[in-house]
């Protein structure tokens, strides 16, 4: 199945490139991965899910694991833009919420990046912050990638006690002209507001992405599931 109705907007599968990553060619779009339930939750799965496809350059690749990921059909501007979310669980777990350009990568802004390690959570603890941090990243690619300063990353964000993994926690994103503000149940965790990264951004297009994934490859620990209560976009007037 090439599209889904999910929150009342048409999506893809799949990447508008198609069902292979350029740097993973072990696992694909599948999507059997994508599924919505009596409730109106969207699910996004891995799994074992032997295939035989192209990769982006033409070559035949047969990718063992499948990742579910839904791509936005149609364009979006300023506004905010939400879901309401319970990150999966298992070892190297890539969970994403995240904006494209329409027409050319990039730009780019990462709502967020969820990286699981090998305790099958996202709770890190350092020496500064006993308590722990999220791994939960926000990214904002810019200008081309030549260029050492393309990307403005910040890494692991800590926005409370809740455990994503065990409740639903917003994902929010204010993209206006003036500033960009991500939030994590209403707890800002990033704002740009600099006019050169800005302009980047300026009167462009961009198509929204949610997608469940690998860091890398796997035989244990496969199966997962990122359950997505809905998607908002408010635009701006």
């Amino acid at each position: 199945m090439e599209k889904i109705n999910w929150a009342n907007r048409e999506w893809l599968t799949r990447e508008r490139w198609g069902r292979i990553h350029p740097s993973k060619s072990f696992c694909w779009y599948d999507p059997d991965c994508v599924n919505v339930d009596n409730k109106g939750y969207l699910h996004l799965s891995t799994d074992h899910s032997p295939t035989t496809l192209l990769d982006t350059n033409g070559a035949t690749c047969t990718p063992t694991l499948g990742t579910g990921l839904i791509s936005s059909m149609e364009d979006f501007s300023y506004g905010r833009f939400e879901i309401d979310a319970m990150l999966p669980t298992g070892k190297n777990k890539w969970p994403a919420f995240w904006l494209w350009g329409s027409e050319t990568w990039p730009p780019e802004i990462d709502i967020f990046e969820g990286y699981t390690d090998n305790r099958r959570g996202y709770l890190k603890f350092n020496r500064f912050n006993p308590m722990g941090f999220w791994n939960l990243q926000t990214n904002i690619w810019t200008h081309g990638v030549n260029d050492k300063n393309y990307n403005l990353k910040a890494k692991t964000h800590f926005f409370g006690f809740k455990n994503p993994t065990r409740h639903f926690i917003k994902y929010s994103l204010l993209w206006l002209p003036d500033k960009i503000r991500i939030s994590f149940n209403d707890y800002l965790v990033r704002e740009i507001t600099d006019k050169k990264t800005l302009s980047y951004f300026n009167d462009q297009k961009m198509r929204v992405v949610i997608n469940n994934h690998f860091q890398k490859e796997s035989s244990k620990d496969v199966y997962s599931d990122f359950v997505i209560k809905d998607f908002r976009y408010i635009p701006y007037e």
